[in-house]
């Protein structure tokens, strides 16, 4: 079983926001669970989790880009999980109320740099 992160990003004003959960005073991105014993994939969990669990119409997103994050802050590969990134078509659409009741919200990337310099774009892993 690996664990796979997932966040939303939308620009509105010239500022970017993404989806993270409400965890304060470190939040971290939404991750779900992938069972290979069950056949899952990585994008084939984030996706079923959004939609299912957050009930995001995928719709509403592009397909954006696939990093690494170190989930623990460390620099070793040991503790990378992999991110995929989508791209809101029209931030409008999202249901904000909801996803604040399951403990996420979008964060003005200023806010939470500390978590952004934990994605790592060279360190993409390969999921068995």
């Amino acid at each position: 079983m690996s664990l796979i992160a997932g966040t939303i990003i939308f620009t509105r004003d010239d500022q970017s926001y993404f989806l993270v959960t409400d965890e304060l005073p470190k939040p971290k991105f939404y991750t779900v669970k992938m069972h290979k014993h069950d056949g899952d994939t990585a994008l084939g969990s984030i996706v079923n989790g959004m939609r299912d669990e957050l009930g995001i119409d995928f719709g509403n997103l592009r397909f954006g880009e696939l990093a690494a994050w170190h989930l623990q802050e460390s620099e070793s590969s040991e503790d990378l999980v992999s991110l995929y990134t989508f791209e809101a078509i029209d931030s409008k659409l999202l249901n904000l109320e909801r996803l604040n009741l399951l403990g996420l919200q979008f964060i003005n990337a200023r806010d939470i740099g500390r978590l952004l310099k934990n994605v790592d774009m060279a360190g993409v892993i390969q999921l068995d």
